[in-house]
C-alpha cells in the first residue's frame, strides 16, 4: 500500500499539497488536484482511516462483545448494530466470549467469566473503540462492566448492574400476558405451562405475565398446570405429556425447543395440534416455521434490539445522557398452524 510521501515523490509535489487533496481541503488548483488523484489511483493509495479518526479525537469504531455468537439471538442483534453503524458511518469490531460453548446452560464459574469479560473489554479498548455494546446470551444481570470506569457501555439482551449503563431488552412479561390473553379470548382457559429453569429471569417474567393475564380475566391460577423444564426438547416431550394427560386444552412452552418436544408427543399419540390442543412457543426459532404443524411462537425484536443499542451508543458518543436504564421493546406473536387451526377459514 502506498503512502502520501510516495505520491508526493511521484507527482513531484510537496507532502503538504498531496495531504490537502487527499483530505478534501481547498487551496489547490484543479489541474494539480487531478494529477494527485491520478497518481494516488495508480499507486493504489488507501487512506488510513483509523489514524485520521484518532487525530480527530475518535475512532468512529464501536466494539461488540457477544457472550456467545452461536446462540440464536446474537447474529440478528449484531446485524441490527451493523445496520445502525453503517447508517451513521461507523465501523465495528466483533469479539466473542464463547460462554455457551464453554459452559452450556449450566452454572458458570463467576471468577473465570469475569476475567474473560475484563480481558475482552481491555482488548477492545486497546483497539481504540469509542464505546462497547455487550450482548448477553439471555436476560441476566452483568456485574463486571462497571469496573471499567474509562469505557462507555450499552447492554443488549441483558441488564447492567450499573444503572448509568443503558440496557436494551424485550418485554417477555408483556408477551406472555398477550399470548395467554389470546388463548383465553379464543375460549381456552385450561392452559398448561412448561417453564424454563426457576433461576432464569425469562422464566420469572413469562410466568408472571401468564399469571397476571389469568388474574385479569378472573381465572384462578392452578400451580399444578405449571411444570418446570430445562429449555430442552426432551423435557418438553415429558412435561407436555403430563399436562395433556391432566386435561389441558392449551400449552404455553417458554421456548420453541420445549414446544417441539410437546409437538413430538402429540404427533406420536395422534393428537391434532391446532385443533385438539393449542400450542405456543417462544423465540420464533427457524424450526417453528418448518415443523408440521407449523408452530405459533413469540418473536423477540432481535434486530431492533441491536439497532436501538447502537443508537443509544451513538447518542452517548454525541455527548448526550442515556435515555433510561432499561429500554423495553415489544415482542410479536406469530400465529401459525399450532393455534386455532379449526377456527381459521
Amino acid at each position: 500500500m502506498s503512502t502520501i510521501r510516495e505520491i508526493a515523490e511521484k507527482a513531484n509535489l510537496s507532502i503538504a499539497t498531496v495531504s490537502k487533496v487527499l483530505n478534501g481541503k481547498s487551496g489547490v488548483s484543479d489541474e494539480t488536484r487531478q494529477l494527485i488523484l491520478n497518481v494516488a489511483q495508480e499507486l493504489s493509495y488507501r487512506p488510513n482511516l483509523n489514524a485520521r479518526n484518532l487525530k480527530a479525537g475518535c475512532s468512529r469504531t464501536i466494539g461488540i462483545i457477544t457472550e456467545d455468537l452461536t446462540v440464536f439471538n446474537s447474529p440478528e442483534i449484531v446485524d441490527g448494530i451493523a445496520a445502525a453503524c453503517d447508517a451513521a458511518g461507523y465501523h465495528y469490531i466483533l469479539g466473542n466470549l464463547r460462554l455457551f460453548k464453554r459452559y452450556g446452560n449450566g452454572p458458570k464459574d463467576l471468577r473465570e467469566t469475569t476475567a474473560l469479560v475484563h480481558a475482552a473489554v481491555d482488548d477492545m479498548l486497546s483497539k481504540q473503540v469509542d464505546g462497547i455494546i455487550y450482548i448477553g446470551c439471555h436476560s441476566h444481570v452483568v456485574i463486571s462492566l462497571s469496573e471499567h470506569a474509562d469505557a462507555k457501555f450499552v447492554c443488549a439482551y441483558c441488564i447492567c448492574k450499573d444503572e448509568t449503563v443503558p440496557s436494551v431488552i424485550y418485554n417477555d412479561e408483556k408477551a406472555a400476558y398477550d399470548l395467554t390473553e389470546l388463548l383465553l379470548k379464543h375460549g381456552y382457559q385450561h392452559i398448561g405451562m412448561v417453564t424454563g429453569p426457576v433461576e432464569s429471569v425469562h422464566t420469572l417474567n413469562r410466568s408472571r405475565g401468564h399469571m397476571r393475564a389469568l388474574y385479569d380475566h378472573g381465572i384462578l391460577y392452578d400451580p399444578t398446570l405449571t411444570l418446570t423444564g430445562d429449555w430442552e426438547r426432551d423435557c418438553g416431550y415429558e412435561l407436555g405429556g403430563q399436562l395433556i394427560r391432566s386435561g389441558v386444552n392449551a400449552i404455553f412452552a417458554h421456548n420453541d425447543l420445549m414446544a417441539m418436544g410437546v409437538l413430538d408427543y402429540c404427533n406420536e399419540k395422534g393428537i391434532n395440534v391446532g385443533r385438539d390442543l393449542q400450542l405456543i412457543g417462544f423465540d420464533n426459532r427457524e424450526i417453528a416455521s418448518v415443523c408440521r404443524p407449523q408452530l405459533s411462537s413469540v418473536a423477540p425484536p432481535l434486530f431492533e434490539i441491536g439497532q436501538t443499542a447502537a443508537r443509544e451508543m451513538l447518542n452517548i458518543l454525541a455527548g448526550n445522557k442515556p435515555a433510561q436504564h432499561e429500554i423495553l421493546l415489544d415482542c410479536t406473536i406469530i400465529e401459525r398452524e399450532s393455534t386455532f387451526a379449526g377456527e381459521k377459514k
